[in-house]
């Protein structure tokens, strides 16, 4: 997989959480850059490709809404994967059109470690195969995985 493919940006005010992934997906042979807030995150967003994000909506400075604002349509977006403690309402007012699912935190962090490695490996296909393993992701076990999370 290209580098560029193969790394993946933790948004997070909680350092533990932060640490917690990077750690596990660095064992997974993944580059992970970490943000503490949405303001830090944009930065990077910047900076960097990234495959996956995974983004908590409630920080403090710039929350995850405004980070999905500025670049959830951008047509080069990474696959973003929203993991947040907030409340459903909160949830329900996602744009579905600028997310890939919610993990609803407390998680496994195994299994979201797993999906962010399948996430990335779809990134890093040809754009046609990408869309055809997103369709049949949408239908499968994999959407089932996510909203057994997300509600």
């Amino acid at each position: 997989m290209p580098a560029q493919q193969r790394r993946v940006l933790v948004v997070d005010d909680d350092a533990t959480i932060r640490a917690l992934l990077g750690s596990v997906l660095r064992r997974r042979d993944l580059e992970v850059d970490e943000a503490a807030d949405g303001a830090e995150a944009l930065d990077l967003l910047r900076q960097n490709s990234y495959a996956v994000v995974l983004l908590d909506l409630l920080m403090p400075n710039v929350d995850g809404f405004a980070v999905l604002d500025e670049f959830g349509s951008a047509i080069s977006t990474p696959v973003v994967l929203v993991i947040t403690g907030a409340d459903r309402s909160l949830i329900k007012q996602l744009d579905p059109q600028r997310i890939h699912g919610v993990v609803r935190k407390p998680f496994d962090s195994e299994d979201l470690a797993d999906v962010v490695v399948a996430c990335a490996e779809i990134r890093s296909r040809r754009p046609f195969e990408a869309m055809a393993i997103s369709a049949m992701i949408a239908g499968g076990p994999f959407l089932a995985w996510l909203n057994r999370f997300g509600g």
